[in-house]
């Protein structure tokens, strides 16, 4: 009998590449059952069915900053005391967030269980010395890890060139697998603003969307220098981020509010809808530091999956390769050295094909299963 367990510190409610893996592995074995170990960020709102047993680490000091110490060494205690209480024979580690407890597992039971470690996010170089002590805990982890997944090919050519890497290697990339259409029913406000979009859109405006804080490393300078050459029929469709700083962003830079729709922050789970009022989307991320240059934005691939094409910028090696590979958008910087019409009237004439998506998700689903495949006839079995 193989447990698996699936151990992350995240919202549950909007984890989409954990709640994705779990359908998917549901999807390869009917018979696959979870026992899936959170410390949640926020409440959790969701239920589960069967095949998912949710254990909730809680912290008496959890959103206390100063106590952040007293809240590790609680979390790493009682998530080693469940892990040793579960005995599962896969676990299935998401993140450096869950290190601690995982790495003393690992230590002191190195056969007893299989381990797969899951990348969200490679360090940047500049991080803080308490930050690189734990990178380099979290290098350790990796090494002796059964498998690792990381969140794309760029990512994972780096960290196994960087750690002379010899396990196994996969990289998962945060797809929208399943239906990106919510059921949910948004808010009166969110309701008027979709309405807003609506009607503009009947009047002939082109919304692109660009979601996420206005920030220096996700384009701040190059997404103002785009909107000074719009032409007419485009706007900036603004979700995230506060007002504070879209309001500082327009003066910093002398823009003028016919460029943009500001709608602010937006629950994820009708974020879809918001999308669906766009033509186009921008997804920037400078390659300043490795968190950047190595990027995952779900974003992307949520554009991409809703038929929508991307503007990125060329000088990131992931967010190029992935635009070449599937014929998804354009480059801002193209649109810079030239900026006309045509650069739009191009990205217009983009068609992303289902048969590309259907193929693209098969792909990716079938590298989850086949881990899976290869670990856990392998895997201790768990004591009767």
């Amino acid at each position: 009998m193989n447990r698996i367990a699936f151990i992350a510190k995240t919202d549950i409610n909007t984890d989409g590449r954990i709640l994705n893996q779990l359908r998917i592995l549901k999807e390869w074995n009917k018979d696959f059952v979870a026992d899936l170990i959170v410390f949640p960020d926020k409440k959790v709102t969701i239920s589960f069915d069967d095949s998912v047993k949710l254990h909730l680490i809680k912290g008496n000091f959890r959103h206390n900053k100063f106590l952040r110490i007293f809240t590790v060494f609680e979390f790493t205690i009682n998530a080693f005391r469940l892990l040793k209480k579960l005995k599962p024979s896969i676990i299935h580690a998401q993140d450096s967030s869950i290190l601690l407890p995982v790495l003393l597992f690992r230590v002191l039971y190195p056969k007893k269980f299989w381990l797969i470690y899951d990348d969200h996010e490679v360090p940047n170089e500049n991080g803080p010395f308490l930050h690189k002590i734990m990178n380099a805990l979290e290098n350790f982890l990796i090494k002796n890890s059964d498998a690792v997944i990381m969140a794309n090919k760029e990512r994972m050519m780096y960290l196994k060139e960087k750690l002379h890497l010899k396990n196994n290697l996969f990289y998962f990339l945060n797809l929208p697998y399943f239906d990106v259409h919510p059921s949910i029913v948004p808010s009166s406000v969110m309701e008027s603003k979709l309405h807003e979009l609506e009607q503009r859109k009947k009047r002939g405006t082109k919304f692109i969307v660009h979601q996420g804080p206005l920030k220096i490393e996700r384009g701040r300078q190059q997404l103002a220098d785009l909107c000074r050459n719009l032409p007419n029929s485009y706007v900036i469709l603004l979700l995230g981020g506060t007002e504070a700083d879209f309001i500082k962003f327009k003066g910093e830079n002398e823009l003028p509010d016919s460029k943009f729709f500001f709608v602010g922050k937006v629950n994820y789970e009708v974020l879809p809808l918001f999308w669906e009022k766009g033509c186009a989307s921008i997804v920037m991320y400078l390659p300043t530091y490795s968190n950047n240059r190595l990027c995952a934005p779900n974003r992307l691939y949520l554009s991409y999956f809703l038929g929508l094409p991307i503007i990125v910028n060329k000088n990131n090696p992931v967010l190029f390769d992935f635009i070449n590979s599937y014929q998804a958008g354009g480059f801002i910087e193209d649109f810079a050295e030239n900026p006309s019409d045509e650069f739009f009237n191009q990205l217009n004439t983009l068609i992303i094909e289902d048969s590309a998506k259907e193929r693209l998700l098969a792909t990716e689903k079938n590298k989850l299963k086949d881990i899976y495949s290869s670990l856990i006839d392998k895997a201790p079995k768990v004591d009767k």
